[in-house]
């Protein structure tokens, strides 16, 4: 409040309190009446006054409600000064119109309140709180008529009717605005209590005063006369600093619709109350008694259909209630268990796991507290998903989840961890023994065949790892990643078995992270380097080299089969292989640009860069800005990934495009003579696990052997890998194979070593 309001509020409500002394001290009855008016006239209008200054500092939620208190108070002005002009002209009919600006400020507050309390409330609670307004205002009404109904002196029915409308009126205004705070869960303020303060003072003023007025002892100066200046001030500095908070305290919201159940209690209870008084008090208008039975009967009805309506809210509560339970079963399994195989699934794993190491880590008085994890991978899984489509994967995950179950027989919890993984966990196994034993059956089991209907049967086995809390890990964190750790090595030692958990496995996993990391900055490092590795013929003339990449991480050589695989798996080998690509290209043109002459060499080339698109013009870019040909490079793809159905169209654009395929690692894979007759290859690359023992193994000599045989038939060059002997290069050369790469000639060589080495020996030859 501001400095300048306060010295008015003052100076006004000293006015006010000096014009009501004053009435109780002057003789004269028309300076006494004077007086009065001047009092209420003063208290009416600083009312309106506080009410205005409460309006323009509202918030706009709240507008609505503070523009509806200020109509009240301004109307209740307004009707004072028209009052006022009623005794200065000495005419006074009843009703007056005075009377009608009066009466207009409790109904329309009323209506304000109640518009506001339906805005915020949805259907379901309206009906109920529309019932309990109007049973509270019929019984406040029956209780005002009944309170009028003995006294008699009233002759006219207009007259009858605007005595009852002013505390009907007023108290009715009351008694809505108390039940919209509980109704809607607004915090009581003492903002509220003063506005509800007020309108009862209005309300029992006005009974009072019409009371006085049929038995005719109205009198002017008298201390009663103070209630209507106190009413309306009580009011007024409510209105000034009224709020509309709703409160978001679900106990306190609990707490109000506990209050509201009672309402129609307390009305039938008014009602009861009138009820006896109109049987007790003397015989009154017939009229009267008929409109007050009437209310009373309103009420009870009002009352008892409010409880059909709560009670038919609360059945339909409780229906919701019941189908929200069966929507949270129904959800919990959704989120809980996994809807192919009807398991657990990770999340009910991982919160019971947490639960089993939680508790084997308090029982720290038992003998036995270990908890094991059994981590199970399907081996060979994505080839059957993928040739037979994802239905079939399905039902054979179905049959999988079915057939651990029954091999278990009850022992531990079984859940589906992933796609192909499951876990099994195990408390308290008796020993490690035991548990060799279960992992054993459960390999042996499921590497027995799954008969599909759609595709007949199918073999397919699966790796397990193992860990166990306390033995190895701390928590279910460590249990968990160990026993991946331990499948890891499974399938590294070549699937189809199981293997515990040790702490080697973690320094392997570490050491693969690590490199993992480097290898992401690698590239941008320069820390990857080119070797090249001579391909010489019969005659030992070098006819080209193959381009292999070496990486060092601090002054350490890394293994390719190490560092390959990781690339592939993080999706590096695209950048990485076209750098090795871009590489070659551009030392080739390097040599023939110093006089050397390498008729051709050969690039590795994974899968991950064949399916990248335009893997061919990016290729041909690189080769046109060395200022190379297609022609003088090989692409060296795996026979494996060279028989995907898939990439027969690319290998097909890239030997269009006149780059020489070569078929790598040959004899490892699967091929059949008629794919390998369909591939656009021109050159075979005997493996070197074959090279290395054909001396003296007949199997060797003999797969050896055929790989030529076949090449010549089909017009392919074969290359024969790992040559280090000069026996071993004796006997490819009686086989018919014309190009050689090994130790035996040289190892992998750096540019310029090799230029040195090879290059410029094919160059001495030249000249002579």
């Amino acid at each position: 409040m501001s400095f300048a309001e306060r010295i008015l509020t003052a100076v006004w409500l000293s006015a006010t309190t000096l014009s009501f002394l004053a009435s109780l001290w002057v003789p004269s009855p028309g300076a006494r009446l004077f007086l009065d008016n001047t009092s209420w006239t003063l208290a009416f209008w600083l009312s309106a006054f506080w009410a205005w200054r409460g309006w323009r500092q509202a918030p706009p939620t709240d507008r609505a409600l503070h523009t509806g208190l200020l109509s009240f108070a301004v109307l209740v002005a307004l009707g004072q000064m028209v009052w006022n002009v009623q005794v200065a002209l000495d005419w006074n009919p009843f009703p007056a119109p005075a009377d009608l600006l009066f009466l207009a400020g409790g109904p329309l507050w009323a209506a304000t309140v109640i518009r506001a309390t339906f805005a915020r409330l949805s259907r379901d609670r309206a009906y109920p709180a529309a019932l309990d307004f109007g049973g509270t205002v019929l019984a406040l009404l029956a209780f005002t008529l009944v309170i009028y109904l003995p006294s008699g002196g009233v002759d006219s029915l207009a007259v009858g009717t605007v005595l009852v409308l002013y505390p009907a009126g007023f108290l009715a205004a009351a008694g809505v605005t108390a039940l919209a705070i509980p109704t809607v869960g607004v915090r009581i303020e003492r903002s509220h209590v003063l506005v509800l303060l007020g309108l009862l003072g209005y309300g029992l003023s006005w009974m009072q005063w019409n009371l006085m007025v049929i038995s005719g002892t109205v009198q002017p100066g008298i201390w009663f006369n103070a209630s209507f200046s106190v009413s309306a001030l009580v009011l007024g500095w409510g209105a000034r600093w009224l709020r509309f908070a709703m409160s978001a305290d679900a106990a306190y919201r609990r707490q109000c619709d506990q209050a509201m159940n009672y309402v129609p209690l307390l009305s039938m209870t008014l009602a009861a109350v009138t009820l006896v008084l109109l049987f007790v008090a003397p015989d009154g208008r017939a009229g009267m008694q008929a409109l007050i039975l009437v209310c009373c009967l309103l009420v009870l009805l009002l009352a008892a259909l409010r409880q059909t309506i709560v009670v038919s809210l609360l059945n339909r509560l409780r229906t919701a209630e019941a189908a929200v339970l069966r929507n949270e079963e129904q959800l919990y399994r959704v989120a809980h268990f996994d809807a192919l195989t009807g398991l657990p699934n990770r999340r009910y794993f991982e919160d019971a796991l947490e639960r089993a190491v939680a508790e084997a880590a308090r029982d720290t008085h038992s003998t036995n507290r270990r908890v094991a994890l059994l981590l199970i991978d399907l081996d060979h899984f994505k080839s059957v998903n993928e040739t037979y489509g994802h239905r079939v994967g399905d039902a054979l995950l179905s049959e999988v989840a079915q057939r651990i179950t029954q091999l278990l027989a009850g022992q531990g919890l079984v859940s589906r961890l992933a796609n192909d993984q499951f876990t099994v966990m195990l408390l308290r196994p008796a020993s490690r023994t035991e548990l060799a034993q279960l992992a054993a059956s459960l390999v042996e089991g499921l590497a027995q065949p799954w008969e599909l209907s759609e595709v007949g049967a199918q073999y397919m086995g699966a790796s397990l790892g193992i860990s166990l809390y306390p033995d190895d890990s701390a928590n279910s964190v460590e249990l968990v990643r160990h026993a991946h750790s331990a499948l890891h090595a499974t399938k590294s030692a070549g699937r189809g078995s199981y293997r515990f958990y040790i702490e080697e496995f973690t320094q392997i996993t570490r050491g693969r992270l690590e490199l993992r990391r480097r290898l992401h900055n690698a590239l941008q490092a320069g820390e990857f380097a080119l070797v090249y590795q001579p391909q010489l013929n019969q005659q030992r003339q070098t006819v080209g080299a193959e381009a292999l990449l070496r990486w060092s991480v601090d002054d350490k050589a890394v293994p390719p089969d190490e560092f390959i695989p990781l690339a592939e798996e993080s999706g590096l080998i695209v950048p990485i292989g076209l750098w090795v690509f871009e590489t070659a290209c551009h030392q080739m043109a390097q040599w023939r640009a110093e006089g050397w002459q390498v008729p051709v060499v050969s690039v590795n080339v994974s899968t991950i860069q064949l399916r990248e698109p335009g893997f061919t013009q990016t290729l041909l870019g690189v080769t046109q800005r060395a200022g190379v040909t297609p022609a003088s490079l090989v692409l060296e793809i795996t026979e494996s990934q060279l028989l995907d159905e898939s990439l027969y169209a690319i290998a097909l654009e890239l030997k269009n495009a006149g780059f020489a395929l070569s078929i790598d690692d040959f004899g490892t894979g699967h091929s059949s003579l008629i794919k390998l007759k369909r591939l656009p290859v021109s050159e075979l690359k005997i493996d070197k696990v074959f090279v290395r023992d054909i001396v003296v193994d007949v199997n060797d000599r003999e797969i050896c052997a055929t790989v030529n045989a076949l090449a010549r038939t089909l017009g392919l060059e074969v290359v024969a890998e790992g040559v280090e002997t000069e026996e071993q290069l004796q006997f490819l050369i009686r086989m018919g194979c014309e190009r050689f790469q090994g130790w035996l000639f040289a190892p992998a060589l750096p540019p310029r070593q090799l230029a040195e080495q090879w290059l410029q020996r094919q160059a001495s030859h030249a000249a002579q």
